[in-house]
C-alpha cells in the first residue's frame, strides 16, 4: 500500500520568548509541539525536530545561562517549502568555537565501558538538522539551523 504523502506546511512562523529556565522550557516545549499536530509534518521527522529544539534549548539553559534570573531565550519556527527552519538568541556566555565543528560521538571508555557525561546531544544536534549556523553579536548569541521535512 503506498504512503500518503503528508500535506505541505503553511508558510508560518511562530516565535516566543521563554524565560531561562529547565521549567520554562519544558513548557515552550509543550506548546511547541502544538505547532505540528496539523498533520503536515511527518511523525518521524516531527520527532527529529522536537528531540533538537529540545536539546538546544536545555543546553542553553545549562550552559549559556546557567545561574541567571533574568535569563531569556527568543524561539523562532518557521515552516515554509519542504522545510522547518528555527533560530534561538539568548544573551548567554558565547557557544566554545569548537562545538560548531564537532559531530562526532563521544569517547567511550574502553576499559569500563563508560558513557561520558555530556556530548551527545551536541552529536544529535548536528546529526539531525541541516545548514547549521551560529553568529555572536551585540551581546547575544544566534543559532539558526533547519531541517527537511
Amino acid at each position: 500500500m503506498a504512503q500518503a504523502m503528508a500535506a505541505s506546511p503553511p508558510i508560518t512562523t511562530r516565535s516566543t520568548r521563554i524565560a531561562g529556565t529547565p521549567n520554562a522550557v519544558g513548557e515552550a516545549m509543550t506548546a511547541f509541539a502544538r505547532l505540528f499536530e496539523l498533520g503536515w509534518l511527518p511523525e518521524a521527522r516531527r520527532a527529529d525536530v522536537e528531540l533538537v529544539v529540545a536539546e538546544v534549548l536545555n543546553n542553553i539553559v545549562e550552559h549559556a545561562l546557567a545561574g541567571r534570573e533574568d535569563a531569556w531565550i527568543e524561539l523562532a519556527v518557521t515552516a515554509e517549502g519542504g522545510r522547518v527552519f528555527v533560530m534561538t538568541a539568548d544573551d548567554g556566555c558565547p557557544l566554545p568555537s569548537p562545538l560548531l565543528a564537532i559531530a562526532e560521538l563521544p569517547a567511550q571508555d574502553p576499559q569500563t565501558g563508560d558513557l561520558p557525561e555530556g556530548g551527545f546531544g551536541w552529536f544529535i544536534i548536528h546529526a539531525l538538522t541541516e545548514d547549521m549556523t551560529y553568529e555572536r553579536a551585540d551581546g547575544l548569541n544566534r543559532l539558526h539551523f533547519s531541517f527537511v521535512i
